[in-house]
């Protein structure tokens, strides 16, 4: 990998980094079955090349890696490279789930949930949509009507992920919040109207955590500066998803099965949460 050193990112470390992490976790990865062109820790490094080039679509990428990388990676033909980087992906995720666990260790007492529609179609074109049409719904957002799937994550205040569930569009907030308040403890959770429920505020208080959420106008109980001051951080959420989707693309219509779809999502979260292996 001698060219990659030439550009303004190290990811000759990155690869080491990334090649230690899996012969630690998966000791056995290349021990059966035919060999690929390219290993788990390549694809890796791959997905942040994504990150750093701001590409959205496997295609473009596989260009760059031609045009710019061919004398580092041994590139199959699109096909294969398509495939390897959805097969990958459990593995990928697998990583990004020992990263929640350093996070959720190393992560304040203040934390921030909420959620962000992804639609996988545009609305006109819901009645011929066939990709994810057996885990796709319709649902409503503060932007209107979509058609889709569901981002749910639960964020500390340096914008470190802690949690994350992808669901279908119907799925409630306070469902998954009741998930994630089970592996939270001597926490304020902060969160918008929309959480608001007693079941949830005493859950929370059973496990030595705080649920704080807007009070609304017909309410008699009144919140008070510090807790005005603790919700203003709410917003921080909201550039973790504008990340996400402006930057890293996580909105997209491209995958033609829902395996290529949730191989995407997954390489997406995978760059976000990894992306400071990119610093110079």
């Amino acid at each position: 990998m001698n060219s990659l050193t030439n550009n303004c990112f190290d990811l000759v470390t990155t690869f080491c980094i990334f090649d230690d992490l899996v012969n630690m976790i998966f000791p056995n990865l290349y021990k059966t079955g035919r060999p690929r062109a390219l290993s788990l820790s390549e694809i890796a490094t791959i997905c942040l090349i994504r990150t750093r080039y701001k590409i959205n679509n496997l295609y473009a990428l596989y260009l760059l890696l031609v045009t710019k990388f061919s004398s580092d990676f041994t590139l199959p033909s699109y096909k294969n490279f398509v495939s390897a980087m959805n097969d990958y992906s459990p593995y990928l995720l697998t990583l990004v789930n020992i990263l929640l666990s350093f996070n959720n260790k190393t992560a304040g007492t203040i934390k921030i949930v909420d959620s962000t529609p992804i639609p996988v179609c545009k609305n006109i074109r819901i009645n011929s949509h066939k990709v994810m049409k057996r885990v796709a719904s319709r649902s409503k957002s503060t932007m209107g009507w979509y058609y889709g799937l569901k981002l749910h994550l639960l964020i500390d205040l340096k914008n470190n992920i802690l949690g994350l569930r992808f669901t279908t569009a119907k799925i409630g907030d306070r469902k998954v919040l009741d998930l994630f308040l089970n592996t939270l403890s001597n926490s304020i959770v902060l969160a918008d109207a929309g959480y608001l429920s007693s079941r949830l505020e005493k859950k929370a208080w059973d496990r030595f955590n705080i649920l704080l959420t807007p009070k609304r106008g017909n309410m008699k109980r009144i919140s008070t500066l510090f807790q005005n001051f603790l919700l203003n951080f709410r917003s921080r959420i909201e550039s973790v998803f504008s990340v996400l989707k402006e930057r890293l693309g996580l909105i997209t219509s491209l995958p033609r099965s829902i395996k290529g779809y949730y191989s995407h999502l997954i390489r997406t979260m995978f760059s976000y949460m990894f992306q400071p292996l990119l610093v110079s």
